[in-house]
């Protein structure tokens, strides 16, 4: 859950988009979360929103119990549906502040040196599953994001990055904006079952109510929703919204989707 700030891609210093050459017509589409679901990034998340509280509040930022360790840090992120109520209900930070921290997102994180940590296999799910149009829908730094899959050379799967910086804090997940984005920027296409893949409640939820605006549009397109339960080793038993598939391995992801 984190917060970031940047052109649009493609908008002028950008990443340009690139079209994975391997796409064919089909009725499918993929939109990936990324933290919790390509990226362990609780570790370096934790340390940058360290950086931030003590940037922003100083020695005050030791009193909170989220800023304790690494464990609280994930369980106050699994309490929060997005990033800003987490900085809201922990830190007790109006939203004036929020944003304030919110700017400072980007900075620290291209400062972290740190290597992303990828789930074991998900680079050869992301590559497998090239064929079909996929993108990522993201609370993080699209920046920041995009670097990271061009080391990797990943970058030419994924037709464009969606960060947070595209959508209002009143459109952030999981509210269905961000997805119903995604789907126009898939543009006209055949893609009629769109899987969206995320590791936490708020993402379950975001599909189902895009998959409300989209009934509303009588719309063709449907959201899928898989869980990807590999990075948290968690339940969904306490979810108001079940998702439509699990995936407790990324090899599952591809065997969801392929069948």
């Amino acid at each position: 859950m984190v917060p970031s700030g940047h052109q649009p891609e493609g908008a002028g210093g950008g990443f340009l988009l690139t079209i994975p050459a391997t796409h064919t017509m089909t009725d499918k589409a993929i939109i990936w979360d990324y933290d919790g679901t390509i990226a362990d990034t609780q570790a370096v998340n934790f340390t940058i929103t360290k950086k931030i509280m003590h940037r922003l509040m100083g020695m005050r930022s030791e009193e909170y119990s989220a800023l304790a360790s690494l464990e609280n840090y994930i369980s106050a992120t699994k309490r929060a549906m997005n990033w800003r109520e987490l900085y809201r209900d922990e830190f007790k930070m109006s939203e004036e502040s929020i944003d304030e921290a919110g700017a400072l997102w980007t900075e620290y994180q291209l400062d972290e040196s740190s290597e992303t940590i990828f789930y074991d296999g998900i680079e050869d799910a992301i590559r497998s599953l090239a064929r079909f149009p996929s993108l990522i829908f993201s609370q993080n730094s699209r920046t920041k994001i995009a670097q990271v899959l061009e080391r990797k050379n990943l970058r030419r799967c994924f037709l464009d990055i969606i960060g947070y910086e595209e959508l209002s804090s009143a459109h952030q997940k999981p509210a269905p904006d961000g997805l119903l984005l995604c789907l126009d920027r898939l543009g006209p296409s055949n893609s009629r079952h769109v899987f969206f893949i995320g590791d936490h409640e708020t993402d379950t939820l975001c599909g189902h109510r895009a998959n409300m605006a989209l009934r509303e549009r009588r719309a063709g397109a449907r959201i899928i929703n898989i869980a990807a339960l590999y990075g948290s080793k968690g339940s969904i038993s306490g979810w108001q919204i079940k998702p439509d598939h699990i995936a407790e391995s990324t090899q599952e992801i591809v065997r969801i989707i392929e069948s």
